[in-house]
């Protein structure tokens, strides 16, 4: 019979006029009743989410009756559990980006991978400020401690999240806590972003893009053999030259928040044979930008990018970073090693008073310089039995930070902030997978994490009388188990269902008042269930999450210029659902869909005698959304169009200041020859005016950061 006809009668007998019923039939000859409910759930939401494509394979083609071509898109292989998996057989919510995903959506920065992702958010203070966090599932930052939400670039920590995009193989975004396995501060998830190795066949491209606000971009990317088949490399490059957003009143200067910057890479791949894989990578960046951008919201509201700021702020960047990843893989065993050292430097000038006369600046200077290494052993690719990941982690940093607020046009002389700490982690972890049934499977995970930091800081306040010093160590340890069940009675069908332990470090805030800088450990207690499904010889698929999340001690901050108080809430819980949903609809169209909602709030937090039981943690909203079409005409002409959705976000734990739901309407088109493109691309097309960040000036005036407004350019990029 032709294969036509027998998907026809599948289609029709399974999907069309018996619907899931037919499906429920046969699974329950196999007694799958949990199956059987995950995907009654898959169709009752429509639909289903397309199996990532990772573009690296050939799609194949199949005939349809009455439909037309379509082409069934592979899984993307992921190492979201330290083991190679595919997205669609992990049993974590995530969300995986590729590479030509990015370029397809002229994907820039850190914020355009997040807008992607249900339940994730960007706090920005400008372009890569050192002020940058992100939120996960309601989980949020704040400005003196460090990220819920892990972030590491090739299997590497990194302190800086909000990045230029440069040359990625793909983004892996998991949600919910990755303690058992990536350790200190993912409670909330973890980013992991790889880029592309090098390869032994040689390959290269230049791209040259313009764009307004006299926006100038050139990279170039090459990588080949190194001398023998056994050597290669690969090297990327990318500047960037902007005159930036902000219009200054009364001078009318329109270059106040400039960029100049630089971002680099370079790999050298030794694979002397089949076992061994060894990748030494240098990873740096350098940005030079203007950082006047701060206005009071209510002149934000009226005209976004105007501000009055008297001073030209800065914000100077540099990171460099170099690691070794070694493989080795065994018979029995599968062996990696990743050594890492980096350094960040951030010096950061701001006119904090947002207005043209000259009363507070701010100065800020951040090095961090660390060192760390894992070492771990996992069962080998594709071997039956128990699929197993262990080993240790130790991270060293060393932090300093130099403060500095101006307060001369108040009256108030200067205040000073000298603080260095000194951060030693150290871990032991394991994951098991074990197969009961053929279908079913039980996860146990365990990691031990111990932390010190010690702590110089001196503060100094000619105005108030203070001149004080701190000389103090923290200790904090935690169990961090997981367990949970996956079952699996078909290929195109994952059930799971987790418990699992999160937990974040306290630590010192150099920004508090004497007596008040340390603050206590966090702890959460989350529970999530989930489905994986795809369908229509993998055209659809659907990806469906539920989660709970109890916290202990949750840490929150008021912020009050430079005046940071960091409290530990009592208690404090996030519920809440994620989808993804994608379709292949014809050869040519892709349509894809996301939402995300939690309910975050506190509990029991009590501060100052104000009760904030109920209300919403700030800088992190309830919902986010996604809409996507990409379709590739046969001539080589493409468009792709997204639409982004934000709901409110609170600026403060009393959520009386807050940004109301925007959208943004990204767009771009055109045309890809065999060894050249040329692309148009504008992002935020209806130019939606909103605030990225906000902070309370002092006295209850609140200033903030506008987000980007329309921009658009042309990008010509050559391959070979």
């Amino acid at each position: 019979m032709p294969l036509s006809r027998i998907i026809e009668q599948r289609m029709r007998g399974r999907f069309l006029s018996g619907g899931v019923w037919n499906v429920v039939s046969e699974m329950n000859r196999r007694r799958a009743l949990p199956a059987v409910l995950s995907l009654a759930v898959a169709q009752m939401v429509g639909a289903t989410v397309a199996v990532a494509d990772d573009r690296k394979e050939t799609a194949q083609e199949v005939q349809v009756a009455g439909s037309g071509e379509v082409y069934q898109l592979q899984p993307v292989t992921v190492t979201a559990e330290k083991m190679t998996s595919t997205d669609q057989d992990t049993p974590v919510s995530m969300t995986v980006v590729t590479g030509e995903d990015l370029e397809r959506s002229a994907a820039k920065d850190t914020i355009d991978i997040v807008r992607q992702v249900p339940n994730m958010y960007m706090t920005k203070a400008g372009q890569h400020a050192s002020v940058a966090f992100l939120s996960m599932r309601g989980v949020t930052p704040f400005m003196e401690a460090e990220q819920p939400v892990g972030f590491f670039v090739d299997g590497v920590h990194y302190r800086n999240v909000d990045m230029e995009l440069l040359d990625i193989d793909r983004v892996e975004v998991l949600r919910g806590p990755q303690s058992t396995l990536y350790g200190r501060n993912t409670e909330a998830g973890a980013v992991t972003i790889i880029t592309r190795d090098p390869e032994p066949h040689q390959e290269g491209q230049v791209s040259v893009g313009i764009g307004n606000y006299n926006r100038k971009t050139i990279s170039g990317i090459t990588g080949g053999p190194l001398g023998s088949e056994d050597w290669s490399y690969r090297a990327a490059v990318q500047f960037l030259d902007s005159d930036g957003y902000f219009t200054r009143e009364p001078d009318g200067a329109d270059d106040v928040d400039d960029a100049t910057n630089v971002n680099a890479r370079f790999k050298v791949r030794w694979q002397p044979q089949q076992a061994w894989d060894v990748i030494a990578t240098y990873d740096g960046a350098r940005y030079r930008e203007g950082s006047t951008n701060i206005a009071p919201l209510s002149a934000l509201r009226e005209d976004s990018h105007k501000v009055s700021s008297n001073y030209i702020g800065s914000n100077d960047s540099d990171v460099h970073g170099g690691n070794v990843r070694a493989v080795y893989e065994a018979p029995a065993v599968t062996v990696t090693s990743i050594s890492a050292y980096g350094y960040e430097n951030k010096d950061t000038t701001y006119d904090v008073d947002g207005s043209a006369l000259d009363l507070m600046r701010l100065r800020t200077g951040v090095d961090y310089s660390r060192f760390t290494q894992e070492l771990r052993l996992s069962s080998p690719e594709g071997a039956s039995g128990p699929r197993w990941v262990g080993g240790v982690y130790y991270f060293d940093q060393t932090d300093h930070n130099d403060i500095d607020m101006t307060m001369t046009g108040m009256g108030m002389g200067v205040q000073s902030v000298r603080t260095t700490t000194d951060t030693r982690n150290m871990a032991a972890f394991g994951q098991v997978t074990w197969p009961l049934i053929d279908s079913l499977s039980l996860i146990t995970g365990l990691r031990y994490d111990h932390e010190r930091k010690d702590v110089e800081s001196q503060q100094t306040w000619a105005a108030m009388g203070r001149d004080t010093g701190v000389d103090q160590d923290m200790t904090f340890h935690a169990w961090l188990p997981k367990v949970g069940l996956e079952y699996k009675p078909f290929p195109t069908l994952l059930t799971y269902a987790t418990y699992s332990g999160g937990y974040k470090a306290g630590g010192f805030n150099n920004l508090a008042d004497p007596g008040n800088e340390k603050y206590d450990a966090e702890y959460t207690r989350n529970y999530e269930i989930g489905v994986k499904h795809t369908a229509l010889d993998n055209t659809l698929s659907t990806k469906l999450s539920l989660f709970w999340i109890d916290w202990t001690d949750q840490q929150v901050e008021e912020l009050i210029l430079s005046q940071s108080n960091i409290s530990n809430a009592g208690q404090s819980v996030s519920r809440g659902v994620e989808l993804e949903l994608a379709w292949k609809a014809t050869k040519a169209l892709l349509l894809k869909a996301g939402a995300g909602w939690n309910d975050a709030h506190f509990t029991k937090y009590e501060d100052n005698g104000t009760d904030f039981s109920g209300k919403r943690p700030p800088n992190a909203p309830a919902y986010t959304y996604s809409l996507g079409a990409d379709y590739s005409f046969e001539n080589g002409l493409y468009a792709h169009a997204d639409w982004l959705g934000t709901g409110e976000v609170y600026f403060n734990s009393a959520n009386t200041q807050k940004e109301r739901p925007y959208g943004l309407l990204n767009l771009k088109t055109g045309y890809q020859g065999e060894s050249y493109e040329v692309a148009l691309w504008v992002k935020n097309a209806l130019d939606a005016d909103y605030a990225t960040r906000a902070f309370d000036l002092g006295g209850g005036t609140y200033g903030g950061i506008a987000g980007d407004p329309r921009t658009f350019g042309m990008t010509v990029t050559a391959r070979w």
